[in-house]
């Protein structure tokens, strides 16, 4: 136990000792303003056009949008993290210190999930603060704490799944691209190909790829605070027919992140590192 502990404090050390985690956390920061600034003016204009009836608070569907993006980021931070390991072939000092190439991964993902964590709170920090500059007050607490909290979970799993991708794949540019591709076109076409079939069943398997399954998390949380039932929420901005609930989204998105983990581990254990 003591080993892994110092593992996991050696990959921390790594990690806030190069550029890369602030390089990513810049554009999430960015991002997060424009986006919750506009969704912050949205609410304000809407509160004005109609004073007295009650607005929703529309800024954490902006949040919700935001901490979607986010996820690419935490995605990219991890994959970035374990393929330079290889591009740098720090690899094998870090297999033939830490008695156990599995527990190399194990205190990586530890580390870039709580990266992907801290993106996460950023963009809900800046979100909120960018909201109330647009003064659109505050969401509930409640609400708001629920949408950070899958928020967090979310960026932090993709940052291990980003992590495993590394590892699996290794060549750095190779990973990035891959990642990329998936996440931001390949994904989106094969939900629109699914979404086009005649069978329902196939039409719904939409809402359980990763990326998917991620957003469909985080916008029926913000959607039950919304409308009182996230599943209008999800499937508009997740663009997907009848997915689970915000748990269920969360266990499907583990279950990827699982997958991907135990390939990242069987790989990691066969492979030729001289």
């Amino acid at each position: 136990m003591a080993g892994m502990t110092g593992l996991v404090r050696a990959e921390f050390r790594k990690a806030f000792s190069t550029k890369l985690w602030w390089a990513l956390l810049v554009p999430v920061v960015v991002l997060s303003l424009l986006v919750n600034l506009f969704g912050g003016l949205f609410t304000a204009s809407l509160a004005d056009a109609h004073a007295g009836t009650g607005v929703p608070p529309i800024l954490l569907g902006s949040l919700a949008y935001s901490l979607s993006l986010t996820s690419v980021f935490a995605a990219l931070y991890g994959v970035v993290t374990a393929a330079a390991e290889f591009r740098h072939r720090t690899i094998t000092t870090a297999y033939l210190t830490a008695q156990g190439r599995g527990r190399v991964f194990t205190a990586k993902a530890v580390s870039t999930g709580a990266v992907g964590a801290l993106y996460a709170a950023a963009t809900v920090v800046v979100g909120v603060l960018a909201g109330l500059v647009a003064h659109s007050g505050l969401p509930g607490v409640g609400a708001l704490a629920a949408v950070t909290a899958v928020g967090l979970l979310v960026a932090a799993l993709w940052a291990v799944l980003g992590t495993a991708l590394g590892t699996v794949i290794s060549n750095q540019a190779t990973a990035l691209v891959v990642t990329l591709v998936y996440m931001l076109v390949a994904e989106t076409l094969l939900s629109l190909l699914l979404g086009r079939s005649d069978n329902p069943v196939a039409a719904g398997l939409a809402a359980y790829l990763p990326v998917n399954a991620g957003d469909v998390a985080v916008y029926d949380v913000a959607g039950r605070a919304l409308l009182g039932d996230g599943t209008q929420l999800a499937e508009l901005l997740a663009g997907v027919s009848r997915p689970p609930p915000w748990w269920g989204a969360l266990l499907v998105l583990a279950a990827w992140t699982a997958a991907a983990a135990a390939t990242a581990w069987l790989v990691g254990r066969r492979r030729d590192i001289t």
